[in-house]
């Protein structure tokens, strides 16, 4: 069962999301369908901050875009995923791997701990 099973880093995420390249989109397509598929939150922290920097792609954009991911690979803690999208989808100033650490205090219970005034700022306002 090994076999059956990858990882998919962050240029295979942007070439299945993006579609700009022909070949490579169906190469990534053709291994989602016949394998069992996992994406980590650390490589959708690198696509988003590229789909941001590169791309130009609006923060809506890439919260429907991840969402829609969830349906075709197998997010490790999705859940924490999904709530930090909660959060990076009304939240603009705060950036996605920020949001995710919400996730992680909201999902599983873990405190934050940073000594980011605004991060600390807009966590606060985000749990009040």
């Amino acid at each position: 069962m090994q076999g059956n099973n990858c990882i998919l880093d962050a240029n295979a995420v942007l070439r299945f999301l993006l579609q700009d390249n022909e070949e490579q989109f169906r190469q990534i397509k053709e291994i989602i369908r016949g394998k069992n598929c996992y994406v980590t939150l650390e490589v959708l922290a690198e696509v988003c901050y590229v789909l941001e920097g590169v791309y130009q792609v609006t923060r809506e954009d890439i919260a429907c875009n991840f969402r829609k991911l969830v349906n075709d690979v197998s997010i490790l803690n999705v859940d924490i995923l999904l709530r930090g999208l909660e959060i990076f989808d009304r939240t603009p100033k705060l950036d996605f791997v920020d949001c995710l650490l919400y996730g992680y205090k909201w999902e599983k219970g873990i405190d934050i701990v940073t000594f980011d005034k605004k991060l600390q700022r807009r966590l606060g306002e985000v749990f009040l």
